[in-house]
């Protein structure tokens, strides 16, 4: 079986000073959201596409059981904004795990898709983050949806999606300044709570091909 998701790359609040961290940017000086998403989308300026390896290991909770799983696929990205993740396979009882991940999106959708409000910003993995909160312009299952993006960088580092039925799933980028100049990220954590069943799991990306051309059917919907 395969799953389409649109770009993967989790949490939120104001800015507080913690011991040890940077401090958060005065308000005053704060870029919108929309200056924020454009420029974490011009990091990837150059970058026509990729295709890259993913390893996907966790556990899934159903009632009291608990189920590990390991999957793999290849994730692809395709300039501006096409993205797939095609899973080779996935074990049933990790399935609706894999179908959620289609709903993140892309910098590219995320101000086409959602209203976004006035960035915060607060101490994140010892630097200073942008934290971006939007509600769904149309009907949706989404909630909100809450982005952490570095305010060095630019990178997405965390995404949080919160649902209607009282779910939610976060998703954390590792990049270790990432690979090459776009800064993508080696791996991610991932942690869902829906009202059928929790689970977590490790992301790991393998070799990233860049620039090559994409078969156009990679990014049809799969059903």
């Amino acid at each position: 079986m395969t799953t389409t998701v649109r770009r993967l790359a989790l949490l939120g609040g104001i800015g507080v000073v913690l011991p040890g961290a940077s401090a958060a940017i005065p308000p005053a000086a704060l870029p919108d959201a929309a200056t924020i998403l454009q420029r974490s989308e011009s990091r990837w300026q150059g970058l026509t596409s990729y295709q890259v390896p993913v390893t996907i290991s966790g556990s899934i909770r159903v009632a009291i059981v608990s189920l590990p799983f390991k999957m793999t696929g290849t994730q692809y990205y395709q300039a501006p904004d096409q993205q797939a993740l095609r899973l080779d396979n996935p074990p049933r009882a990790a399935r609706g795990l894999g179908n959620s991940l289609s709903t993140l999106g892309t910098p590219q959708t995320w101000l086409r898709d959602y209203a976004i409000g006035q960035p915060v910003s607060q101490p994140h993995g010892g630097h200073s983050a942008y934290v971006l909160t939007g509600t769904p312009k149309r009907e949706s299952r989404v909630k909100t949806v809450t982005m952490w993006i570095s305010a060095t960088t630019y990178a997405v580092e965390s995404i949080l999606f919160s649902y209607n039925n009282g779910g939610s799933l976060s998703l954390s980028f590792h990049r270790h300044h990432g690979i090459s100049q776009y800064h993508l990220p080696r791996g991610a954590t991932l942690t869902a709570h829906f009202p059928g069943y929790s689970g977590s799991a490790a992301i790991a990306y393998g070799d990233y091909t860049l620039n090559q051309p994409i078969p156009a059917t990679v990014f049809e919907p799969q059903h």
